[in-house]
């Protein structure tokens, strides 16, 4: 690409695209451990949120949230680690 010439705009089939045309869109279980990842980080967010709500308004707090902010973080840690590994394999196969 020369510095006065337009981008080219990826095709409507695959609209993320990389160099040489090449799909970067992620795999099915790739997508899923993406999508898992997010539900238990936000779980866990909104537990711990619900925590210190209850902590700043002097009152008891519920276990479950403690429960939740103790499994759910450190799940979506791990997945979101096995997300990043998934990817760097696919990419390395294709």
């Amino acid at each position: 690409m020369i510095p006065n010439e337009p981008a080219s705009s990826p095709s409507p089939e695959h609209p993320l695209q990389g160099p040489g045309g090449a799909s970067v869109q992620p795999s099915r279980p790739g997508r899923a451990l993406m999508v898992l990842a997010v539900v238990f980080a936000a779980i866990g967010l909104v537990s711990l949120a619900a925590i210190l709500l209850t902590a700043f308004l002097q009152g008891p707090v519920w276990p479950g949230f403690v429960l939740a902010t103790y499994f759910c973080l450190p799940i979506a840690f791990l997945l979101m680690g096995a997300a990043v590994v998934s990817s760097a394999i696919s990419r390395r196969r294709s």
